[in-house]
């Protein structure tokens, strides 16, 4: 796991793409005042803040009731809300289908329908979104870094994501319910040892489509698992962050991700707000991330090194928020891959690796709002696996949250989280051979605030207190400020 000194000369040589990467943000953040303020229904004062946010995903009938209740703070903002939803219906339903993961519509993006681009796609069943995650991460304690870096944030550490999507009604074509989905991405990290960029890559080639009224739901071709399965991003909607510095183990025994896509295949059975959800994908290399990227193409290739299938189910029951009915989003499930990993203690393959975990979010009060996702939150996460494979065996962590914290900041979401982590007694055995002594856990405390700046772009700042954030020997606490920035265009 340390990282290697080549990979100092590739953050150098990457340094000037980061800088591109910030100004390009920083454009955005422009953007997304002067495009917005274009594309809006009225000029009133409100306008900034009437986009339909990440949560208010729900067809505008669904709040029409809420709307009446002039009483209640937001009543007048969610009047504007249900407008622009129904002004957006015909594009905002070419979003892609089939994912437990919300991400904000085209009508809570920087470009809006302006121009009316988006609106002249949609008349021919075209669907588009892009999207940029930029996150940077520092230690402020004062001690000695290590050389090579030891963990993320221990010298100032940048990534970047940017990922395009467009999708396709084929009801056009004969297949009504069904959705051809297309995306390509890319990634930079200036940690280019532990988390390697990653030039364009295909990150979906799919079909999809449902049946019955999306009682069941299948979606086949190319995909980043971790938006159909597990929800672990704060509140269930990706601009709240990763739950915990760690939850690691879906992704180390094999669920691929952006902007590691893979074959796959999911079918969604659903009844009521109970949903089980199972999928089959070609496991992404047991050797880690690097050995992925550096294969031209290998996110086509059904064929890689010492990698199988990766099986998994999840049983669930979700429900949004409505006035007097709370969210609720509990869920577990079991990933089984057939690839073969290297075990610690005797340096053979293993013929398989595996994972359980069980996920909680419950809404314990709702604020006195027409927008029935404002209020307080609880949560847990859970997850587990076997320790002579996998350098992170346990993972537990608990977190509160409070979405729109105040009428004047309806979107905005604060979050206090806690997590533990295990590292491999296995592991660590083979180091002690070495005479090595490393960390056997890691615990982190973190507090946090996702502001919403303007309609698709949100900022995320926090601090995070890490006891022992390397298994690597003699690695100080840190303390590490998180700055975060989600763009939706």
């Amino acid at each position: 796991m340390r990282p290697n000194s080549i990979g100092m000369n590739r953050i150098r040589k990457c340094a000037p793409e980061f800088i591109r990467v910030t100004l390009a943000a920083s454009l955005a953040i422009w953007a997304a005042y002067s495009l917005n303020a274009r594309a809006e229904i009225t000029t009133t004062k409100q306008d900034l803040v009437v986009q339909v946010a990440p949560e208010l995903k729900l067809p505008a009938s669904s709040f029409e009731q809420a709307v009446g209740q002039k009483s209640l703070p937001d009543s007048q903002l969610l009047g504007h809300i249900i407008e622009r939803k129904k002004q957006f219906a015909k594009i905002d339903a070419l979003v892609e289908h089939g994912q437990l993961i919300e991400l904000p519509p085209p009508s809570e993006s920087i470009l809006g329908d302006a121009g009316g681009l988006r609106n002249d796609l949609a008349e021919h069943g075209i669907g588009f979104n892009i999207l940029n995650i930029s996150n940077f991460t520092n230690n402020y304690l004062d001690h000695d870094r290590h050389n090579p870096q030891a963990y993320s944030g221990e010298r100032p550490t940048y990534s970047s994501i940017l990922v395009a999507g467009f999708t396709y009604d084929l009801g056009r074509v004969g297949l009504e319910n069904g959705q051809f989905i297309f995306g390509i991405g890319s990634y930079y990290s200036s940690w280019d040892e532990v988390n390697p960029s990653s030039k364009f890559s295909y990150t979906r080639i799919a079909y999809y489509q449902s049946l019955w009224d999306k009682t069941v739901e299948f979606k086949i071709g190319v995909l980043p698992n971790e938006l159909e399965f597990i929800g672990p991003f704060t509140g269930g909607t990706l601009v709240g962050g990763t739950q915990g510095l760690q939850a690691l183990i879906p992704y180390q025994v094999g669920l691929n991700h952006a902007p590691i896509s893979s074959p796959a295949a999911n079918v969604t059975l659903n009844v009521g707000n109970f949903y089980n959800k199972f999928g089959v994908q070609r496991s992404i290399s047991p050797d880690g991330m690097g050995a992925e990227i550096d294969r031209h193409l290998g996110e086509l290739d059904l064929h890689v090194d010492h990698a199988g299938a990766l099986y998994i189910d999840e049983l669930g029951f979700k429900r949004n928020a409505t006035p007097g009915t709370p969210y609720a989003w509990l869920r577990a499930g079991y990933i089984y891959n057939t690839s073969d990993y290297t075990q610690f203690l005797s340096s053979e393959r293993s013929g398989n690796n595996y994972a359980g975990y069980v996920l909680g979010d419950y809404q314990f009060y709702q604020f006195d709002s027409a927008i029935a996702s404002r209020g307080l939150y609880a949560g847990f996460t859970w997850m587990s696996a076997p320790e002579d494979r996998n350098l992170f065996d346990l993972y537990y962590g608990f977190r509160v949250f409070a979405k729109g914290p105040m009428d004047s900041r309806p979107f905005d979401m604060v979050t206090l989280e806690y997590g533990y982590t295990s590292y491999s007694d296995d592991a660590n055995k083979k180091l002690d051979n070495y005479h090595v002594s490393n960390a056997d856990d890691s615990r982190s405390t973190s507090l946090a605030y996702n502001m919403r700046l303007a309609a698709g772009t949100y900022l995320r700042t926090g601090l995070s207190y890490v006891e022992h954030p390397s298994f690597s020997p003699d690695v100080k606490d840190a303390l590490n400020l998180q700055v975060g920035l989600t763009l939706f265009f």
